[in-house]
């Protein structure tokens, strides 16, 4: 009753701490009376938590006892897997030095225990109340699109490219990589703790399309958490489909406006192109998998992509490429107080 009388007291705020190579990025909701009545995100340029930091975000919880802190996880070991049987974890990375847990009871996201307490132990003057997978925020994100059909869902930041392929649901096969620090044919450090299926080097290289089931992907096309305790994430909410009458929220093809890119974009748009190429190729060749012919992706673009990369992937890829606006930030925030419920 106490809280509860509190809730309407005080405000609750919510802060969300976004990690990458060359800075950090800190978006801050405040609710009254369960209705948003400020958001706002920040940009700093540094890559360590600091007194700045720590001033701006006190700005906004000092007035209240109710304020959460969350981080988005930036660890390299990190990723998901279509399981959830302790025996079958094991063929995809190495648990004794990880933390996993279950989303749905229908597959698995997992982090490195060491970098987790790295994370704790870096922002312990700050404090935090919840770690969050980047594969658990695409999971929310496009989650009327994962329920109801086979496609990627990538999700595209300054410094990493969080991948996944889910079937009605299910996760099929997911990827995190840091794109600056990955090589092409070091994708995952979670590749070096299990046998990986590999080419000898005088095998072709190719994608075999015959092992592809590409009858079911066409048919397809027709129709972490608290720290204390890591509960598991719930189904949560959705948002409106797209139609051929709603190109604001998605942009297919040429009909989105972009303007002129410098070279140096242009390199990078390449660069994530190459990665998430060699993402899906090893999805083929990796016969853990379930593997499946992938025609559409979804991108979440947190950083205001350019037409570049929709080419390649159209072009060399033939997908069908979606492109939607996140902010990474109030998807935690949602995250947050479906946590809180």
């Amino acid at each position: 009753m106490l809280n509860k009388i509190g809730g309407f007291l005080y405000p609750r705020v919510f802060v969300n701490i976004i990690f990458n190579n060359t800075g950090l990025s800190v978006y801050v909701e405040k609710f009254k009376k369960s209705l948003s009545v400020e958001s706002i995100e920040k940009k700093f340029s540094v890559t360590a938590i600091d007194s700045e930091i720590i001033d701006y975000i006190e700005s906004f919880t000092k007035d209240t006892p109710y304020f959460y802190i969350s981080i988005l996880d930036y660890s390299t070991y990190q990723g998901a897997i279509p399981t959830c049987n302790g025996t079958e974890m094991q063929m995809f990375y190495d648990r004794s030095s990880s933390k996993e847990l279950c989303y749905g009871e229908k597959w698995a996201f997992y982090t490195s225990k060491f970098d987790l307490d790295d994370i704790q132990r870096e922002y312990r003057d700050l404090g935090l109340d919840f770690i969050f997978s980047p594969i658990v925020v695409l999971a929310k994100f496009f989650k009327d699109k994962i329920d109801n059909n086979f496609s990627m869902y990538i999700l595209i930041q300054d410094s990493f490219i969080t991948l996944s392929i889910f079937d009605h649901g299910q996760l099929l096969f997911a990827k995190h990589i840091d794109v600056e620090h990955s090589e092409k044919n070091e994708l995952s450090l979670a590749d070096e703790h299990v046998e990986e299926v590999r080419l000898d080097d005088d095998e072709d290289t190719s994608i075999d399309l015959e092992d592809v089931d590409i009858d079911d992907a066409l048919d397809d096309l027709d129709g972490f958490g608290d720290i204390e305790d890591l509960d598991s994430i719930e189904e949560i909410d959705e948002f409106s489909d797209v139609n051929e009458d709603d190109n604001e929220e998605f942009e297919l093809g040429g009909e989105r406006e972009f303007s002129s890119v410098s070279e140096e974009s242009f390199n990078e748009d390449y660069q994530r192109f190459l990665n998430i190429q060699e993402i899906v190729k090893r999805y083929y060749e990796d016969e853990r998998y379930e593997r499946k012919f992938v025609e559409s992706v979804y991108i979440a673009d947190s950083i205001g992509l350019n037409e570049d990369l929709k080419s390649y992937l159209e072009e060399e890829m033939f997908l069908n490429v979606y492109i939607r606006k996140i902010q990474i930030g109030e998807i935690m925030s949602e995250l947050v107080q479906e946590e809180l419920k």
